[in-house]
């Protein structure tokens, strides 16, 4: 058994060790709430008290005023009636309201709320007849009745020749109690939201802790996917860029017509593989930010000449014109250039592969604080309900006709992040049959909206 209970006890501090907030959820389910109620107890018990102590404190003032009138009315019973059934009126927590004489042992009302009892003797003499022991000092007692509390208060007066007489009157407290309740159940209920409050802290603190674990192994998984990706790159780059150069050796150097087209081959794959690889290696480093831009003023005429002297060849090859307009003069934008040139590579070399005949055009529109970047193609265009998948991670346009055209349905994704970085926005236009229009639109200033909705991507 003491076995046991010693395994429990080590098994739960190794839990306390590895999970130090099950002590802080502990402190806020359990000790912080019995702490709230053991202190609003105290307070309430203490207001209670004082509360008592005020109203005795009323009650002796108010003999005090009744036997100050007595002695400055020289005990005079018409005034003294009046006296006590006015401040009856404005007192209705009085019950009963006597000024009562002692005269030989026989005590009897001369004054009272009640007119009925003057005259008559009193059936409880002796708690008048020893409230006249103490002189200057209200005797006040607590009796429990089925309405509630009440108090018993005496005070005994004198006059010239000796003759005794007692200030009685009997008090309830069901309106004061009453009123304290209710103050008391409105400290409750505050309690009670406290609690609450700690119990919806407790969750959060719990949901927060949990997201804190996830977080830390979601990153802990993309930093192993990242490195497994990083390496896997670097290990196909060598070996395929190998491939590459033994492969564009042989189609110059063999003179046999097959073997120079299955060296073609071998480079046409090859170009697939780290075309994929690449993307791949992109699409990690975007996912896991570690892609970093240097935003400065670009000039975006020059950009889209690099990209057309860079692409003119594969653009002759399918007799496709590559035409620009409005770049004669420089328009600067805010983005960084090397990112700039990979998101035009990008588009206007998707929209070479999905155009068979015509033309791409890529035209640069000025705006107020903005500048468009437009990519215009005659290819087979995009069907509207694909639209909105564009820029999906391999999505790639549903005909027949794309079965041969290379790609790893990655290129737009990454165009669209890309973009985003910079602080700019992407959008497509494409009729089905007809063409595609690429619209990119970056800020012209570094302080323009654009750039800072785009700020968290």
């Amino acid at each position: 058994m003491i076995s046991y209970i010693l395994r429990t006890m080590k098994a739960g501090a190794e839990s306390l060790r590895n999970h130090p907030q099950i002590l802080f959820i502990v402190a806020l389910l359990i000790i912080i709430p019995i702490l709230f109620l053991y202190s609003g107890q105290q307070f309430l018990d203490a207001g209670r008290e004082n509360q008592d102590k005020l109203q005795k404190d009323k009650i002796g003032i108010l003999h005090d005023v009744v036997v100050s009138f007595m002695v400055a009315t020289d005990f005079d019973v018409k005034i003294m009636q009046a006296e006590i059934e006015r401040i009856s009126r404005v007192n209705n927590d009085i019950k009963d309201f006597r000024v009562v004489s002692i005269e030989q042992g026989v005590v009897s009302p001369i004054a009272a709320l009640d007119v009925n009892v003057i005259g008559k003797l009193e059936p409880f003499t002796d708690m008048f007849v020893n409230a006249t022991v103490r002189q200057n000092e209200s005797l006040i007692f607590e009796v429990p009745t089925d309405e509630g509390r009440v108090w018993l208060a005496y005070r005994a007066v004198f006059d010239e020749k000796g003759r005794a007489y007692v200030v009685y009157t009997k008090t309830s407290l069901v309106s004061v109690d009453q009123s304290f309740l209710d103050r008391e159940h409105k400290a409750m209920l505050s309690l009670a939201y406290i609690f609450a409050f700690v119990i919806g802290l407790a969750y959060w603190h719990i949901k927060m802790t949990d997201y804190s674990y996830l977080y830390k192994r979601e990153h802990q998984q993309n930093e192993t996917k990242n490195t497994f990706i990083n390496m896997m790159a670097h290990e196909l780059r060598a070996p395929l860029t190998a491939i590459k150069g033994y492969a564009e050796l042989l189609i110059e150097k063999v003179v046999d017509q097959d073997q120079k087209q299955y060296a073609s081959r071998i480079d046409d794959s090859t170009e697939r593989l780290l075309a994929l690889v690449n993307d791949l290696l992109d699409v990690a480093r975007l996912q896991s930010g570690q892609v970093s831009v240097t935003l400065g003023y670009v000039n975006v005429s020059e950009v889209i000449t690099a990209v057309m002297n860079e692409l003119s060849v594969t653009a002759s090859e399918k007799q496709i014109q590559l035409l620009s307009k409005g770049i004669e003069a420089p328009h600067q934008a805010v983005a960084d250039y090397g990112r700039l040139q990979q998101v035009l590579t990008n588009i206007v070399n998707n929209s070479i592969k999905y155009t068979e005949k015509g033309s791409i055009e890529i035209e640069v529109i000025p705006k107020r604080r903005t500048i468009e970047i437009r990519v215009k193609d005659t290819g087979m265009g995009i069907a509207a309900t694909d639209q909105q998948k564009r820029f999906a991670p391999f999505f790639r346009v549903r005909s027949s006709d794309v079965e041969a055209i290379t790609g790893t349905g990655l290129g737009m994704w990454i165009t669209k992040q890309l973009v985003a970085i910079m602080g700019g926005t992407i959008a497509v236009e494409s009729i089905q049959g007809v063409g595609t229009h690429v619209v990119v639109t970056l800020a012209t200033e570094q302080s323009a909206p654009i750039l800072k909705a785009a700020s968290g991507v």
